[in-house]
């Protein structure tokens, strides 16, 4: 079994057996920060470029090949170093991130969108339907019914496809049949990560799809209108922006809201970034966002910004970015104010995809200096070498926690929970121990799920 569905598959254990974090303050992101660059995508044509998080210095890194003019990015498969993209002429592209190199991937292709295990499911002009998983395409034997407005890959190799206003039903669909339909409304839409629950904003209601199911549809009354949706990026928590000038939080299995977040006005679109930590809400009217701090659920500040389809987005597990006029800025989302903490001149132009990679000498390079910025801030006498291990998931619950650390452990992998030191702390499901920061960076690469390379000293102290 591949090690992104083991963790897969063990998250959504984790969901079905209760929230990770009930109503509450949410666990602290630990301090180390996770690898994260950004891909600049010339909208024009050109080289794509590569910028380090947070403050958008140049890679060294730059695409060998010249892409033609791109009119959307899909996605990445990080497991085969691959960023897909459809041009100006609707070819779909695949670029190589470790050859530089790109190429063309399928011809007329409508739209696409690149699933939770990596695959990437496109679209062509006729409505057929391609999956290329691993980078073998398989032709669905089923089309779609028409016009599609949402995308949305699953871990079990099944695409959910929502019709476009007053075009049909959803449709569920592998590579051997159309497994499902079901009639949605033409509300705004999200998905979890994993593509296993699909919400849709329909004013008075939430509707919830859920393919698998037997009953796959569920109606979730909410009141003041619900105007958008979004999940956490583990799924557990669903977001939902009223007209009432807030947004309420919903365990995905319960009818009440676990809590109320506090908003200058209605927003229209929420976006929640990889890790959880952050949330973003773009308003009804003007442009501007707002920074919502999912681990206080409160609001932590406005920026000036244009809402896109690829950005504002969060990089990192801290860092913002915008477009600021003709300019790109990033933001340190962790100090008052969020100041600039980088920009990249003429770039607000172009099309901009956060990544969880660096080239491997520049991330090792990366890790070198963060062991010698840990080493001078260490006490002179530590005794032994700290043990480094990966956190995958926490939970308030230590039966929940240990549930999943068993279902780790089943699948071959080395997990264990780190038990809290304060009463506000959480119980940590790990794996490891590793030698180096570098291992465990790369066990969280393979997972293709939120992680952290941490150390029990990120934990709070008693």
């Amino acid at each position: 079994m591949h090690p992104r569905s083991i963790a897969g598959a063990a998250l959504v254990l984790a969901a079905c057996g209760g929230s990770a974090h009930p109503a509450g303050r949410l666990p602290d992101v630990p301090r180390a920060t996770p690898v994260a660059s950004v891909l600049r995508v010339p909208q024009a044509g050109g080289q794509a470029r590569l910028y380090r998080i947070p403050a958008l210095n140049e890679s060294a890194w730059r695409e060998a090949d010249k892409l033609p003019p791109v009119r959307q990015v899909v996605g990445t498969d990080l497991d085969q170093g691959a960023v897909y993209a459809i041009d100006a002429k609707n070819n779909l592209l695949g670029l190589d991130l470790e050859s530089r190199r790109a190429r063309s991937v399928l011809p007329q292709v409508r739209e696409a969108a690149v699933g939770p295990d990596g695959a990437v499911y496109a679209v062509d002009s006729g409505s057929g339907v391609t999956q290329i998983a691993r980078r073998n395409p398989v032709r669905f034997r089923a089309k779609l019914a028409g016009a599609m407005r949402g995308l949305y890959g699953t871990m079990n190799g099944a695409l959910v496809a929502l019709p476009a206003a007053g075009h049909g039903e959803a449709m569920t669909l592998t590579a051997d049949q159309a497994q499902g339909r079901a009639a949605l409304p033409a509300g705004g839409a999200a998905a979890t990560y994993l593509g296993d629950l699909v919400a849709v904003a329909a004013d008075s209601a939430v509707i919830l799809y859920e393919p698998q199911a037997k009953q796959p549809v569920r109606v979730l009354k909410i009141s003041g209108h619900a105007l958008a949706v979004t999940f956490s990026p583990s799924g557990h928590r669903l977001y939902v922006a009223r007209g009432k000038n807030d947004i309420q939080v919903f365990d995905r299995f319960g009818d009440d809201p676990l809590g109320t977040i506090g908003l200058p006005g209605p927003a229209r679109e929420l976006r929640s970034d990889f890790y959880g930590r952050w949330l973003l809400a773009r308003p009804e009217r003007g442009d501007s966002v707002w920074v919502v701090d999912a681990a206080t659920d409160e609001l932590a500040g406005t920026v000036a910004a244009k809402w896109a389809a690829d950005l504002p987005a969060v990089a990192g597990s801290r860092t913002l970015l915008v477009r600021a006029g003709a300019d790109i800025h990033s933001l340190d989302l962790s100090a008052k104010g969020f100041p600039i903490a980088g920009t990249v001149a003429g770039g607000a132009a172009d099309l901009w995809l956060p990544l969880a990679w660096l080239p491997p000498e520049e991330q090792r390079a990366e890790l070198v200096s963060e062991g010698e910025a840990d080493t001078e801030a260490a006490p002179a006498d530590t005794g032994s070498a700290a043990a480094i291990y990966l956190q995958v998931s926490s939970s308030r619950n230590p039966a929940w926690a240990n549930e999943l650390a068993d279902k780790l452990k089943a699948a071959g992998l080395p997990s264990s929970v780190l038990p809290p030191k304060t009463g506000d702390d959480a119980y940590r499901v790990v794996l490891g121990p590793y030698a180096t920061r570098e291992q465990a960076e790369a066990t969280g690469k393979s997972l293709g799920m939120p992680s952290f390379v941490i150390t029990p000293q990120d934990q709070p102290a008693q």
